[in-house]
């Protein structure tokens, strides 16, 4: 009786099981609902897991993750925000190239004026900063009225030396943000413009007049080392040509100076005290006449000292632009360092975030 009993019982638990197994899974949809709640987790783990790595400076670690994002989840509605992060990624890893690729994609697939495209924009408008593709911004830049692109025009046209157009450019800039905030980071800037405006930079005419000494110019640009290495090249070559050997015979030498050791015979010799005077029968000269000089040895280093010479007039000439700039930082150089162009890059991105 007792064994009955506990068949039985165990007979009913077996069946309650069975029955409360398929109430769990009773249909597809419940199938479908339970599986849903579980990919929605991981999706939120893996988007947590993203940034949680990007914030923490692992963008290499993080790349791995958005991509296999974007691979999980094809046209999911983070999409263009994966692309703006892993274009962040490469651009803090100064992989300027796919940076842009990664941003271009950007406004290839959302709508101008959209808050991706702009974010997007300005990210160019950053690298070719950094890139010192100053006149590509200010080209691709004209009749905007953007404040935030006023500032990358701005920054471009001091970084060119144009005074006049970056105090413009910040100007107009502060005038459309209206805040008090950007008015406080763009107001020093005039000051630095003006202190730019006095510094003594050089001009072209001195260099050249400079250059016409070897190494002049660079000695008026401050250029030290290429002064130095100028002017010893050129002494060294001038010294050579000086110094060169050549044939230069000028004047009459008589017959009997000669060192040769034979006489043509001749029968009508004559001689006085017995020196050899003249020759009647065989024509030879009481004097031979000399001028000679061979000029052409000096034409190598002479056209070295040329190329030389007009290599470094066109030098100095050249790096007045960047001697320039050298020195307008030195002037602003401290308040550049205080007011990099990142402190106006405040503009949303789009959100890597499930909301």
């Amino acid at each position: 009786m007792k064994n009955k009993l506990q068949s039985i019982f165990y007979i009913i638990v077996l069946a309650s099981s069975i029955s409360w197994t398929q109430e769990q899974y009773i249909s597809p949809e419940d199938i479908k609902t339970e599986w849903g709640n579980y990919t929605t987790f991981q999706k939120q783990e893996l988007v947590n897991f993203a940034t949680f790595l990007y914030n923490e400076g692992f963008y290499e670690r993080a790349l791995l993750s958005y991509f296999q994002f974007l691979y999980k989840y094809p046209k999911d509605e983070l999409e263009l925000a994966a692309y703006y992060q892993i274009a962040k990624c490469y651009e803090a890893l100064e992989s300027w190239e796919l940076a842009q690729n990664y941003y271009n994609r950007i406004l290839d697939e959302s709508p101008p004026g959209s808050l991706a495209a702009n974010a997007a924009q300005y990210q160019l408008y950053y690298i070719m900063l950094t890139q010192e593709e100053y006149a590509a911004i200010i080209d691709s830049t004209k009749n905007m009225e953007d404040p935030y692109v006023l500032i990358f025009r701005a920054y471009a046209h001091f970084e060119l030396l144009e005074w006049t157009e970056a105090r413009q450019a910040f100007k107009t800039a502060e005038a459309l943000f209206g805040h008090d905030h950007y008015s406080k980071l763009i107001r020093p800037w005039y000051k630095v413009i003006k202190t730019a405006e006095n510094a003594p930079l050089k001009e072209r005419t001195p260099a050249l007049l400079s250059s016409l000494a070897p190494g002049g110019g660079f000695v008026y640009l401050k250029q030290t080392e290429n002064a130095i290495g100028a002017m010893g090249t050129s002494l060294l070559l001038y010294s050579a040509m000086l110094t060169m050997p050549s044939i230069v015979q000028k004047g009459g030498i008589t017959v009997m100076d000669n060192r040769q050791g034979m006489v043509p015979v001749s029968g009508s010799l004559e001689t006085k005290s017995g020196i050899f005077d003249s020759s009647f029968g065989y024509q030879i000269p009481n004097k031979i006449s000399l001028d000679t000089k061979r000029g052409s040895v000096f034409i190598p280093p002479l056209l070295t000292a040329l190329g030389l010479y007009t290599g470094s007039m066109w030098k100095s000439i050249h790096d007045i632009d960047a001697s320039n700039r050298k020195l307008v930082r030195r002037f602003a150089g401290r308040v550049t360092m205080k007011l990099p162009v990142e402190k106006f890059m405040d503009y949303n991105g789009p959100d890597f975030i499930i909301k």
